[in-house]
């Protein structure tokens, strides 16, 4: 497997919420081929971007959520060509801005069926011109921009571009637990460096996260009323803190794993917290990160990436435990347990969008990892299937990407009726170039 591929495609940095940062993304790389600033955005979301943006607290933007005054700042102020970091540099005139547009009804999206799970389209309206950015089957990936329907930039024709399989991805649908161990074992010391970069970001946010409280403050209240000197709980408080910022918009960016920041929250700061106390080398320290990012990426390879399976608890937790266990000194075989236990446990979570009580299931995921590598190297090892969960990995991958895309089929479906039904929102739809004269425009 091209390990450097791996890392340089599934762990990177991301600011904010990925899906929303998708949107702006998206938003942002349209923009360039506007001649002003837009009058009218129009979203067309797969179902996944909605669920997960709609919520969710905007990067920099301190109260503000969701998709649509993503792509509002986006379009506004954002820079596509730093990625899933494109609101990086929004400012309060354009918070203003974005803000006005929403108030005014200038704000609109869809969701559309039949779309990769991770499909953002946006449209840019002013007098006489429209503009059309689509990022699709990964976040960071614009795929195609249109300017009054004629094509003005398309995406690289590579293989995440073009929707095709990466050839590490199909490497890790095959793989076994053995073969994901030793190719953890297998990393160079630029692979090294790059992994030590994420623990530093990722607990440098779960820090602000216990300081004070940010969105629930799940992290920053547990941190204060349990014990300091127990690892499981500390591992706990820190990674519901970090989910806690990122949830409530903080404005500094995430190491993620498989597309996702709370993924990233997940599989990195449980193993770098054991590392601390239990005094292991760096070499340790990122070998077994390598292990956490490649048992995610193994996971989600099965379910996809968008689910109805909440991804930070199941493929993240059962990335977390597997580290944990090789950081613990434990072999192959116990990490593949310890898999298992975490399994057994946040199999069932789903995933209902992008939000403050996301804190919670980060929290939860990270502390059932350590239960579960604290069972592989203490209990009872599975020696027969316990439900729908073995004792092999590979057979549990699959489990759980039949349950995700098969068992879950209609929940993303309810989920959407159900959150619509709570907040009673509204689905405008896109307005023609000559309504445009009708609509008010904060510029």
């Amino acid at each position: 497997m091209d390990l450097h591929a791996f890392f340089a495609n599934e762990v990177k940095p991301a600011l904010g919420c990925t899906e929303p940062g998708a949107v702006a993304l998206a938003a942002s790389a349209g923009a360039r081929y506007l001649s002003g600033p837009p009058r009218h955005i129009h979203l067309r979301l797969s179902a996944n971007i909605y669920k997960n943006g709609r919520s969710v607290g905007i990067p920099g933007a301190p109260g503000l959520k969701g998709n649509l005054l993503a792509a509002a700042l986006g379009a506004l102020g954002g820079d596509p060509d730093k990625g899933l970091q494109a609101l990086e540099n929004i400012d309060e005139t354009m918070i203003a801005q974005a803000t006005a547009m929403l108030e005014a009804g200038s704000l609109t999206e869809e969701v559309l069926s039949d779309t990769p799970n991770v499909y953002a389209e946006v449209e840019l309206l002013r007098q006489g011109e429209s503009v059309t950015a689509v990022v699709a089957h990964a976040h960071d990936q614009v795929v195609e921009v249109s300017r009054n329907r004629q094509t003005v930039y398309e995406g690289q024709d590579g293989e995440t571009g073009s929707g095709r399989i990466p050839a590490y991805i199909s490497e890790l649908m095959r793989a076994d637990f053995n073969d994901l161990w030793a190719l953890a074992g297998s990393i160079d010391d630029a692979t090294v460096g790059f992994l030590l970069e994420g623990v530093a970001m990722n607990l440098q946010v779960a820090e602000k996260g216990l300081k004070e409280p940010w969105g629930l403050g799940t992290g920053y209240v547990a941190a204060a009323n349990l014990p300091q000197d127990d690892l499981a709980w500390m591992i706990r408080a820190w990674s519901a803190a970090a989910a806690d910022v990122r949830m409530d918009g903080g404005r500094w960016p995430v190491m993620s794993s498989a597309g996702s920041g709370n993924h990233g929250l997940t599989a990195i700061i449980p193993p770098a917290l054991a590392a601390r106390v239990w005094k292991r080398s760096n070499r340790e320290l990122a070998e077994a990160l390598a292990l956490s990012h490649l048992v995610t990426g193994a996971i989600k390879a099965k379910t996809g990436r968008l689910t109805p399976v909440c991804g930070c608890s199941v493929a993240a937790g059962a990335g977390a435990a597997a580290a944990l266990t090789r950081l613990a000194h434990g072999t192959a075989e116990q990490a593949e347990q310890a898999v298992a236990y975490v399994l057994s446990s946040v199999m069932g979570m789903i995933c209902d969008g992008a939000k403050a009580t996301c804190s919670l299931k980060v929290g939860t995921a990270s502390a059932e990892a350590f239960m579960g590598m604290l069972l592989a190297t203490h209990g009872t090892a599975l020696s027969s299937p316990q439900g729908i969960v073995g004792p092999q990995f590979t057979a549990n991958a699959k489990a759980v990407g039949e349950l995700s895309g098969v068992g879950f089929a209609a929940v993303d479906a309810v989920i959407l009726r159900l959150l619509e039904r709570q907040a009673a929102i509204p689905t405008p739809s896109c307005p023609t170039l000559s309504d445009l004269d009708k609509t008010v425009s904060p510029t």
